[in-house]
């Protein structure tokens, strides 16, 4: 016998608390915003009204300086993690698109900013750098 019983028992309990699990969730927050929709916004002739008709409500609503500004956003997370019994390893990729539409004190827009991130999202199973 190559293995003596308690030597045997060890290495099992060993392999079963080094490999306690890996998990890999993904979540978004908002919903993807579509290009043409924000393409349809001109500056200077588009109102709040028809932003909201052409994209929906904004997530948020920021008010100053006589201004009205729509932020749209969605968010796309990955995470993979190693789940050990004292040391556990977790990553996380977050990226985001993000739509601003500044309205003047006649709620027409003025400008339109938009950021587009997630598509470069990647899945990374390994938590260690790239």
């Amino acid at each position: 016998m190559l293995f003596s019983k308690p030597l045997a028992g060890i290495i099992i309990v060993l392999a079963l608390v080094l490999t306690q699990g890996c998990v890999v969730t993904r979540g978004t927050i908002g919903e993807p915003l579509q290009e043409e929709a924000i393409l349809a916004i001109k500056k200077g002739t588009t109102t709040m009204a028809e932003v909201v008709s052409l994209i929906g409500a904004p997530d948020r609503i920021v008010r100053g300086n006589d201004r009205e500004i729509f932020h749209y956003y969605y968010y796309d997370g990955k995470s993979p993690a190693m789940l050990l019994l004292l040391l556990n390893f977790i990553r996380m990729d977050i990226k985001s698109d993000n739509l601003y539409v500044f309205f003047n004190r006649n709620g027409i827009a003025e400008e339109v900013v938009y950021g587009k991130r997630t598509g470069r999202t990647q899945f990374r199973l390994w938590p260690f750098g790239d």
